[in-house]
């Protein structure tokens, strides 16, 4: 909720209160303090009230609103669930969200999940089983091979919605085995699974196919199965977050799509469907109805005819690729191609486009070269030159979807609420990211999207910063914080395929994470230098989030175990205890981080006469910082946020705690 609103609704709510309850001198005193900003009297003034109408709801309500300023959150739902106790019946949307976990927690998985109600009991989170750890674990089955090469062709068939195909599978063993594990779901049929020209056993169980062989492999061969399959995929119910194929018609004409993030590349294609293996390269045969073209990812090498009214596009992918970046499209494209030129050569940039959104389109795409350049000086260069940039009119908006991202049809910017980057659309500085953060460095389990999600997300704050300077990046900083739930912890469970998306989390606090562990670096040039050096180690890798925990250690000689730990596997985030009086114009303001691991450190601001930026390093020991001529202080947060007013590498994401002298 805006300041603004917070205070307009705060007056009526003092008005109404002074009408029935309250004196004149009363309203007058607390009205006064709440405009001054000075929240901390405003609370005083309202808990002498408080003594003496302890059921008055309006009040505990207002002083709620006081304690989301000062950035306490615990203080501020235990006050919101006293005034709904005592009757205050206003504003209920806003009540159940503060009040009521379940209720924020099914608000929110809506976009994520198929219906079903998230209890407190399993951490607000589904109940896994057996397909979750089949679908989500390296077993024995799997961790035996490792893909290195996939040859797909898969038929679209729009009547009908429904898919037929092949996949040759191509594999090294890492020890002797009898039996692999591939991938499919469920709904999807199994025609045949042949190797060497003859057919092979196979048993099902939930969207897991567990092949047997004749014979048993060698350890360290190479080899192949060939599979063939056909019917009709999942329906993305909200696509890309609940993914799946997206069957839509564009003026008579088909415009199909298909996202597999956490759902799984599997929903459409068999597979060995784990993050943690990526093939080192792929062909990808795309069959639509003549008068339509396919897009996949990569470049694409010929098109042919097929028969039956059919046309086959052959698309290669020269670089490893995770199998949810894997993607297909149709429709009546008009190909828009640029040339981007660095110092190390040029590539290629493609737009897919509708015709009828051509010039619109053509405008909107030039910002991308501005937006790939940025990446380039941050990260290193473009990592799939020899596929190329990839942009597509999908059916749906916003994918990663690696050399053929879902940009979708709306070429307006900005489209996004909080993040109204100007001149760019976020969407695009986002996905775009992605090329870097999620596609060359992967993580190898659903545990981990934050290393996707949150850098991409951090990753929109450095452009902005790269383009409009500091004090601009701090205000989409500070936008970002707005968003954060802290419904779940940031890194989910393992083995089972966690939805981790759900909350947003994964964005919103792994990008604050990473602005508040620049804070704590307080070297820009040594922070930047761990965000390259990180992407050039681990590029066209596998990784997880101890992964970039012991590269920071290491690159900074400093332990921030502590750090990452809060930030990562608490639901909360850190919290700043503190106190503070000002006698005489003298300022004592002590302090210290609560709830955090012994060695947790990271700065934070206080603002001194509403002008005046101050930055302090917090432990988890009290300390105490005092100050002359101080006639007010008070601690920015995203609920409180005045821009230009901050030290450097300051403003930091916690909540507070003030205990009174």
């Amino acid at each position: 909720m805006k300041k603004s609103l917070i205070a307009f609704v705060f007056l009526l709510m003092c008005i109404r209160v002074w009408s029935q309850n309250i004196s004149a001198s009363e309203y007058e005193d607390i009205a006064f303090y709440y405009n001054r900003a000075d929240y901390y009297e405003a609370i005083k003034k309202m808990d002498v009230f408080l003594t003496r109408h302890p059921d008055n709801g309006e009040m505990y309500y207002n002083r709620g609103l006081c304690y989301m300023l000062l950035n306490d959150p615990p203080a501020a739902e235990a006050d919101f669930v006293l005034a709904r106790k005592y009757n205050f019946k206003e504003n209920k949307q806003f009540l159940d969200w503060w009040c009521s976990k379940a209720y924020r927690v099914n608000m929110l998985s809506q976009s994520y999940l198929d219906h079903c109600t998230l209890k407190e009991e399993n951490g607000f989170k589904p109940v896994f089983g057996l397909k979750d750890s089949l679908r989500g674990a390296l077993r024995p089955e799997r961790n035996c091979y490792d893909v290195y090469f996939y040859n797909l062709m898969a038929k679209i068939l729009p009547e009908k919605k429904s898919i037929a195909g092949s996949n040759d599978i191509y594999f090294t063993t890492n020890r002797a085995t009898k039996e692999i594990q591939i991938d499919l779901a469920e709904n999807l049929k199994i025609v045949s699974i042949s190797h060497k020209g003859k057919k092979l056993k196979f048993k099902r169980k939930y969207d897991a196919v567990f092949v047997y062989f004749d014979l048993e492999l060698p350890a360290n061969e190479k080899d192949m199965i060939h599979v063939v399959y056909k019917g009709v995929p999942r329906e993305a119910p909200n696509p890309p977050w609940n993914a799946g194929f997206v069957w839509k018609k564009n003026n008579g004409d088909w415009l199909i799509g298909v996202s597999c993030e956490q759902l799984g590349a599997s929903a459409w294609w068999p597979c060995k469907d784990h993050l943690s293996d990526k093939p080192d390269s792929m062909e990808i045969n795309i069959q639509v109805p003549t008068g339509y073209q396919a897009v996949a990812n990569g470049n694409l090498r010929s098109t042919k005819e097929v028969g039956n009214n059919y046309n086959n596009y052959e698309w290669f992918v020269s670089y490893p690729i995770n199998n949810y970046g894997v993607t297909c499209y149709m429709g009546k494209f008009t190909d828009i191609t640029e040339v981007y030129t660095n110092d190390n050569g040029s590539y290629n940039m493609d737009f897919y486009v509708l015709p009828q959104n051509l010039q619109t389109a053509k405008s909107y795409y030039k910002q991308t070269k501005d937006i790939v350049a940025v990446y380039e000086k941050l990260y290193g260069e473009y990592p799939y030159k020899r596929d190329g940039v990839g942009m597509v009119e999908a059916p749906y908006s916003g994918m990663e979807n690696q050399s053929a991202v879902a940009i979708g049809s709306i070429y307006t910017r900005p489209q996004h609420p909080i993040e109204k980057i100007k001149d760019y659309d976020y969407l695009l500085v986002h996905e775009t990211a992605h090329e870097w953060w999620g596609n060359t460095v992967t993580m190898g389990d659903m545990a981990d999207v934050w290393m996707s999600e949150g850098f991409a997300t951090y990753s929109e704050h450095l452009f902005t910063e790269a383009k409009y300077g500091y004090d601009e990046y701090i205000r989409i900083v500070s936008k970002n914080m707005t968003e954060i739930e802290n419904l779940w912890p940031m890194v989910g469970a393992r083995d089972v395929n966690d939805n981790t998306f759900l909350g947003g989390d994964v964005y919103y606090k792994g990008a604050a994470m990473l602005h508040n562990l620049r804070c704590e670096v307080n070297n820009d040039s040594l922070f930047f230098s761990i965000l390259k050096g990180f992407f050039t180690t681990y590029k066209f890798k596998i990784v997880k989030s101890q992964d970039f925990v012991d590269y920071v250690n290491a690159t900074t000689g400093k332990d921030h175990t502590d750090f990452f730990n809060k930030f990562m596997y608490d639901k909360e985030p850190p919290v700043l205890q503190y106190s503070f009086n000002i006698e005489n114009n003298k300022l004592k303001f002590t302090y210290q981080w609560i709830n955090v691991g012994k060695n947790f450190s990271m700065p934070f601001g206080i603002i001194l006469n509403k002008r005046t930026s101050v930055r302090l390093e917090g432990t988890t020991e009290p300390q105490t910082f005092t100050a002359p001529l101080v006639f007010s202080m008070y601690i920015p947060n995203d609920n409180r946020f005045e821009e230009n007013k901050f030290e450097r590498n300051s403003y930091t994401y916690f909540w507070t705690k003030w205990m009174r002298n």
